[in-house]
């Protein structure tokens, strides 16, 4: 999974936080064939309840996680009603067309599984599909999905190996936004000191020389306690990293990056 989201301005504050727990959508470090990182929507009852701002600011987050250069080949979207309706398949791929703001590559959707809504579906893609304006696939099993989706490249929960803990990706990610807010703030102190030292003149009597040269060593000292603090955390954040889903690591040593 990639950090990239660690220099974006995008808050992750305590709405966005709220709604991640709500599992509306994922990003699980999944790509697809051709190295496209995949997004899935599992089955959530509320959805179509969702307010528009909450659902754009979900999926802004997590699309902004991958690298460009992995973001640019296109998401590949799952949406999974099989226990759902054709009214919640339609209001996810109308939500998704009108305000997914990655570039979408191909969205494959789980119908629903009860014969009376599957059948409805049928009708009701045929009908829509042309509304959508995305390449939409239809699937009717897990196995239909595994022909799009490697198995190692998904969740238990679409019959795959890829190992997924929701609650442990959230502590990560806020550990890794909380880095962020520290280097960030060390580089705006690292440039104010640099520019106070360069437009700083030197009293022409010593006491004062004295006092600055000390005022100088204070903000020196203090620099070098938050570099330490922000090496610290980053250390701290490649050690879980590299500890972490060591089933997806070996997944993903295949897949272009």
């Amino acid at each position: 999974m990639g950090l990239m989201s660690v220099f974006n301005i995008f808050p992750w504050d305590f709405s966005l936080k709220k709604h991640m727990y709500c599992l509306i959508c994922i990003f699980v470090g999944g790509r697809g064939k051709d190295g496209a990182p995949i997004i899935t929507f599992p089955e959530y009852t509320d959805f179509t309840d969702l307010p528009d701002e909450d659902f754009l600011n979900v999926v802004t987050y997590l699309t902004s996680i991958p690298s460009l250069d992995a973001a640019s080949i296109g998401f590949v979207i799952i949406i999974d009603r099989r226990k759902d309706k054709w009214t919640s398949v339609k209001a996810s791929l109308t939500r998704i067309a009108g305000a997914f703001p990655g570039n979408l590559q191909l969205v494959l959707v789980l119908r629903p599984s009860r014969f009376l809504q599957r059948t409805i579906a049928d009708i009701g893609i045929k009908m829509h599909r042309d509304d959508f304006k995305m390449k939409i696939v239809m699937l009717n099993s897990l196995s239909d999905l595994h022909g799009y989706v490697d198995k190692c490249q998904l969740t238990c929960e679409l019959g795959g190996s890829l190992d997924y803990c929701h609650s442990q990706w959230i502590h990560h990610r806020t550990a890794i936004e909380n880095f962020a807010v520290t280097v960030k703030t060390t580089a705006k102190m690292l440039q104010k000191f640099g520019t106070d030292l360069a437009e700083t003149e030197l009293p022409n009597d010593v006491p004062c020389t004295k006092e600055l040269l000390t005022a100088h060593t204070e903000k020196h000292t203090t620099l070098k306690d938050e570099l330490k603090l922000a090496l610290k955390q980053g250390t701290t954040l490649l050690g879980c990293k590299r500890n972490s889903r060591p089933n997806q690591r070996a997944t993903n040593s295949t897949q272009t990056k």
